[in-house]
Parts: C-alpha cells; structure tokens; sequence
C-alpha cells in the first residue's frame, strides 16, 4: 500500500511499515450559535466511545465572545475524550466574509490569533492546534503560529507540524466534509459525493481518513458519518486526538 501520510520527502520502507492507521474526527464551527448541533454531535461521538476534537470559535459573526456565555463554556469543557483546538478568531465577520488566513498579512494574522487566544485563555481554554477556516493557511500565518507555540496546523490536503523554529508538512487525503456552501439544503450536493469518496477511501485503506462534521451539514447525514465511524473502527482505524496524533508524524 502507498503511503499517503507523508512529510515533504521520501519516507523510508521502515518508517512507512511503523504507521498505523488513523481516522480523525472534528467537530468544526463550535459556537453559542450551533451550541445544540456541537453538543449533539459530541453526544454521539462519546456514545461511539472514541476520541474527537471540537474545533472551537472565539468571536464568531465579531458577536460571540465566549466569555459572555458561561452556561456554553462549561459545557463544552465538561466534554469527555476530545481536544478543544482554535478555529480562527470569527471563522465570518458580521458581512459574511470568511476569516481568511490564506491572504493575510502577517501582521494581521498576529493580531486575530493573539485576540483568539486571549478570548478562549479567558475561559480557561488553551489550545495548541490551529485549524484555518476553510482548511486555508498562507506562511506568514504559519509562522505566527510558530511563534505563538502552537504545535500542529490543519490544512487542506496536508498536516504542518510546527516548532519555534521550522515546520514539517505531511500530505493527507482530502477531509471529507459535507459543509461547502454553509446552507444545510443546499449541502445535500455533497452526501452523494462525501459517500463515493468513503467507498474509495474505504478501499484504499490511506493512513489518514479524516472526518469533519459541521453543524450546517445537511440535516439527515449525521447517521451515514456515524456509520462511517463505526466502520473504521471496526477495520482497525486508531482514532486518536490532535495532540495523539503528533505522535505519529514525527
């Protein structure tokens, strides 16, 4: 089987044979405003008896500040086997306009991840991994990340591990995700794609198959992502955290 979890080089016969394989599960968009979508989710998710991560937003719409709903912050705290990870600092402005780390500049890269950061550090939130709305990551972001001490960023066909000093790109398969235009009517284009996809994935056996719900998925979906679930779990998928998984990228 050809590696498809691989950093920016050649990997060798014995590092490829020492991987196992991984699934990772986010739950992305997670706000006061999908408070009931999020924490269904992760309902299902610890009913499954496996590891996610909630990818969480800060100051969603420029509105929601986390620390002016407390009866959300403990809930999402009180969350059993996940890793809460940064996802932008409003992921949409009040326009509409996404949260886009891909033009930015550095300067104001630095600016929306140290506001981020101080938002969800004032609820006692500390999160070491960045997922860029849209999966969408310029480098001069990155290196703000680098030197705000995160350890991993998630792009869209790869992971970047990160260090004070350098970063490791690994490339993956594409998400599947069912969220492309953040209407759920209109997501329903995706069900029939996200499902050839997994069938080919499922074939394929990748390393990584990585899995993202979002609480504007289409309405009927989340039944066929948990059957998704249960059958890599059952074809001997690990399905770890983000901060497990470093551990396997090195």
């Amino acid at each position: 089987m050809g590696s498809v979890l691989r950093e920016d080089r050649t990997l060798t016969e014995s590092e490829l044979e020492s991987r196992s394989l991984l699934s990772v599960v986010t739950i992305h968009d997670a706000c006061p405003a999908f408070s009931d979508k999020i924490f269904n989710f992760a309902e299902v998710l610890e009913k499954l008896k496996i590891k996610y991560n909630i990818a969480l937003i800060p100051f969603f719409n420029e509105k929601q500040d986390l620390a002016s709903f407390p009866e959300f912050v403990t809930q999402l705290k009180s969350c059993k086997g996940c890793e809460i990870v940064l996802h932008g600092l409003y992921h949409e402005d009040r326009n509409g306009h996404f949260d886009d780390f891909h033009t930015i500049t550095k300067r104001l890269a630095e600016e929306e991840i140290r506001a981020a950061l101080q938002i969800v550090q004032e609820v006692g939130i500390r999160p070491t991994v960045f997922i860029p709305p849209a999966w969408k990551l310029n480098l001069a972001s990155a290196k703000v990340l680098m030197k705000l001490g995160f350890t991993m960023a998630e792009i869209q066909e790869k992971y970047m591990l990160l260090t004070r000093s350098s970063f490791k790109k690994f490339r993956l398969p594409k998400v599947l995700n069912w969220d492309s235009t953040g209407h759920p009517r209109k997501n329903i284009i995706n069900i029939g794609r996200n499902r050839k996809r997994f069938k080919v994935l499922a074939r394929e056996k990748p390393e990584v198959i990585r899995i993202a719900l979002h609480p504007r998925d289409p309405h009927q979906e989340l039944q066929e992502q948990k059957e998704m679930i249960v059958k890599l779990k059952d074809e001997g998928y690990v399905i770890p955290t983000y901060s497990q998984l470093t551990s396997q990228l090195h």
